[in-house]
């Protein structure tokens, strides 16, 4: 892959804002320098290194899991999720699968969702 991911655009990014080199980015995160290397280069990074960066990188409990959602969208792993909603967890993965679905697929889930609401509806 050629050109710089949204997360390896933030890794750069928040690299330089904190005047962090290639081996120390690569040592607070827990991964080689030559990973960070082709990741800042457009490289999709593994899941487990985006959990890491978000450990490294957030400040307590609730930011790292922010900043690990918020890497997952930028690295393609997930959906954005609406704006101002909280979404559940399952909410959230059902949105990520979805994603990828194709038109006649959506339609089909669609169905079956409608399908499942007029069965609650009739309890």
């Amino acid at each position: 892959m050629q050109g710089t991911s949204g997360f390896g655009q933030w890794l750069k990014q928040r690299c330089e804002a904190e005047g962090l080199s290639l081996r120390q980015a690569a040592a607070k995160i827990g991964v080689s320098h030559g990973t960070i290397a082709k990741i800042m280069d457009g490289a999709s990074p593994a899941p487990e290194t985006i959990k890491r960066t978000a450990q490294a990188f957030g400040k307590d409990g609730n930011e790292k899991l922010a900043l690990e959602d918020s890497l997952l969208i930028l690295a393609g792993y997930r959906t954005e999720r609406p704006k101002g909603k909280d979404v559940s967890p399952d909410m959230g993965r059902l949105m990520d699968v979805v994603s990828g679905f194709s038109n006649s697929q959506i339609k089909m889930v669609t169905r079956f969702a409608e399908f499942l609401a007029e069965m609650e509806k009739e309890k």
